[in-house]
């Protein structure tokens, strides 16, 4: 008669542990088993499928690269304007001393400062309004209507045109026989 002494728990510890492992295995097969089914189901990709994949990623690294290039630079520019933004302290203690300014000078290139201004934004407002001066106005209105100007000459050959020209001579009566005739 066997003793009644309880449960071994090292051995059963170890039975939990191998069955554990047996159903990984047996789940890791079966989801190798599902993977193998649906790889041969989309089949292999073609050769020009794998290049035209691969160039499309080149092209998006390349336009990464590009992109970070573009920011660093951005950035370089902004520390090199902060830079020149920025007197240097010690320039001012050694260097040439700055001429000194007059309040008088001051106001004059405040004033001079609001005249540019106010003649920049009476410019806006003319061109948004769309008026003009009498003289740009005459400028604009006295242009010669030249499409009833007897001086011009329409043809559609040279010959045409030296003949009308040589005929044109002869009617203002300043030519001679000779150059009407096309002896020149």
């Amino acid at each position: 008669m066997p003793k009644k002494m309880g449960v071994n728990s090292k051995a059963e510890e170890a039975r939990a542990r191998k069955s554990s492992t047996e159903a990984e295995r047996k789940e890791r097969e079966a989801r190798e088993k599902d993977e193998q089914y649906w790889r041969e189901a989309e089949g292999s990709k073609s050769r020009a499928a794998k290049k035209r994949e691969e160039e499309a990623e080149k092209r998006a690294e390349a336009a990464a690269r590009k992109a970070e290039a573009r920011r660093l630079a951005e950035l370089e520019e902004k520390e090199l304007e902060k830079a020149v933004k920025k007197p240097d302290k010690k320039v001012g203690r050694v260097g040439i001393p700055v001429p000194k300014v007059t309040e008088a000078e001051l106001r004059k290139q405040k004033e001079a400062e609001q005249a540019a201004l106010e003649k920049k934004s009476n410019e806006v407002k003319k061109k948004q309004s769309r008026t003009a001066e009498e003289e740009e106005y005459e400028r604009m209105v006295a242009v010669e209507n030249r499409n009833r100007d007897d001086s011009i000459i329409e043809a559609r050959s040279v010959e045409e045109a030296v003949a009308k020209m040589t005929g044109r001579e002869l009617a203002g009566g300043s030519a001679s026989g000779e150059e009407a005739q096309g002896v020149v």
